[in-house]
């Protein structure tokens, strides 16, 4: 069938009116940019032009909500971000609830009014994206959300604070005062995780973190660092300065205690 058969396929099911039938199709196709693919076939259309019809085929019906399954996952990055992009802006114009299921964290941040983060079937945490990334419920929302992903470093509790969710972290050769207590049933002693994201890491020369160089990708807008700690921890830095660092240099991070998490 053409784009234009495809689009009214489900109306033209249920016997409406030609003059409706045409008046949704257009409608459709001018909000997704088909007017001029109206006459093709499957065929002779790309990747994103046939998602466009999908979303078509859906809009004409004029549901109240739309269930997107991975809807991306087929298309090349190029596609991938101008039908996001169409995504986001379908989702303003019509205002229907939209479900839409991601294994990609930056569709998820970028399309999201609130996040569901599922793991083997269960709820890890709930909320707006921002309040996800700055605040995970746990290691895997924090290791899932964010590009580079949180640098985690191995150590123990060595102390908790009055408040219930603040504690001290030793470990990695860092030792830190009071920050975010995740795992609040902890008792001093315990093993834990420091989790610290490449962006809030800090260039200190007399900060706790030390690194050896081992990979640097230079991105254009961002520099992307690989470092090896004293245990042997891989960690990554992430600026958009441009950093004068070659592998097997060695380089020290402060970090914002505000931004620090222990699991």
């Amino acid at each position: 069938m053409s784009v234009l058969e495809n689009m009214a396929f489900s109306m033209r099911l249920k016997k409406t009116a030609q003059a409706e039938v045409d008046e949704r199709v257009n409608w459709a196709a001018s909000i997704l940019s088909l007017e001029p693919y109206l006459d093709r076939f499957p065929k002779e259309l790309s990747g994103g032009q046939r998602q466009h019809v999908a979303m078509g085929r859906a809009i004409v019906r004029n549901p109240d909500v739309f269930l997107f399954d991975e809807p991306l996952s087929n298309l090349d990055a190029a596609l991938r971000h101008d039908t996001r992009v169409e995504i986001a802006r379908l989702h303003a114009q019509l205002g229907a609830t939209t479900i839409y299921v991601t294994h990609d964290q930056v569709e998820a941040m970028t399309l999201a009014d609130k996040i569901v983060v599922l793991k083997a079937g269960e709820v890890m945490q709930v909320g707006a994206p921002m309040e996800l990334f700055n605040k995970p419920a746990n290691q895997f929302v924090a290791g899932f959300l964010g590009s580079p992903s949180m640098n985690f470093f191995q150590g123990s509790l060595s102390g908790k604070s009055d408040a219930l969710d603040q504690g001290q972290f030793s470990g990695s050769g860092i030792e830190t005062g009071d920050v975010r207590l995740v795992s609040t049933e902890k008792s001093i002693g315990d093993a834990v995780k420091l989790g610290i994201r490449p962006q809030h890491l800090v260039l200190d020369d007399n900060g706790p973190l030390e690194g050896t160089v081992s990979l640097v990708e230079r991105l254009g807008t961002d520099t992307i660092i690989e470092l090896k700690a004293a245990d042997h921890t891989l960690f990554r830095f992430a600026t958009a300065d441009a950093i004068n660092v070659t592998a097997g240099d060695v380089v020290r991070f402060g970090y914002d205690p505000e931004k620090v998490h222990i699991f």
